[in-house]
């Protein structure tokens, strides 16, 4: 049983171990993922961490993947105790919050209740504003996908883009790479919602970038996916 006190996200700062505990309903995970640092080949995955208070990332490197990967489940809520906070690595870097969470070898995860902390949270950034943004910012966006097209393959890596439009009528260039690219069941007409994509220009034109570390949603269920296909259908 935790008895380490539950202080919010959003009073996290850099610190090598935190003795509190975080409160964070896990509202979603990416996939293992091979990670090369300094030279050093091994495994990662990340987690958007959620509460009351606001998000921030939680990153999980190398053996302890194994340790912690199968028991963390998206959607639900856990304690989080004794882990690391860190400035965001730009790498990892998927939300606005300046630091990171990383999970160490004696960091305690138990599984909790809590009817209060959101499911999801969304920064969306409208299209036309996309070419605003500073190469590798993460962004959240939402759109209706008008073309899908056909996976191809650039220097060894899958791509596949796929063209958004909002209801202001802005259009971005929406590029996937590699298992995003690959499994991509999104068709044209379909809203589609991403949260942590990179802001990138190429060759004068910024567009977003969807990789391991992005969270791609087809017509999810919630109320920004129902106005944007609203107004679409109503076109």
């Amino acid at each position: 049983m935790n008895n380490n006190a539950i202080i919010p996200i959003c009073s996290l700062g850099p610190t090598s171990f935190v003795s509190s505990s975080i409160k964070a309903r896990v509202m979603w995970k990416s996939e293992k993922t091979p990670w090369n640092n300094n030279g050093q080949d091994g495994e990662i995955f990340i987690m958007t961490l959620l509460d009351e208070s606001g998000e921030i990332t939680g990153v999980v490197f190398n053996n302890l993947v194994n340790v912690f990967y199968a028991s963390i489940q998206t959607g639900l809520v856990y304690i989080f105790s004794g882990f690391e906070v860190r400035q965001a690595e730009q790498r990892l870097k998927v939300s606005d919050n300046p630091y990171q969470v990383f999970l160490l070898g004696n960091t305690v995860v138990e599984l909790s209740a809590s009817d209060r902390i959101p499911r999801e949270k969304y920064n969306f950034l409208p299209l036309s504003k996309v070419s605003s943004i500073l190469d590798m910012e993460p962004v959240d966006a939402i759109g209706i996908c008008s073309e899908v097209r056909e996976l191809d393959n650039r220097a060894g890596y899958f791509i596949r883009e796929i063209l958004l439009v909002d209801h202001d009528y802005q259009c971005v260039m929406l590029n996937l790479w590699e298992k995003q690219a690959v499994n991509f069941e999104g068709k044209p007409d379909d809203v589609i919602v991403v949260k942590g994509a990179r802001a990138q220009t190429h060759n004068n034109e910024i567009k977003l970038n969807a990789g391991w570390y992005t969270n791609v949603q087809i017509n999810p269920d919630n109320p920004e996916a129902t106005s944007m296909l609203e107004w679409y259908d109503n076109q």
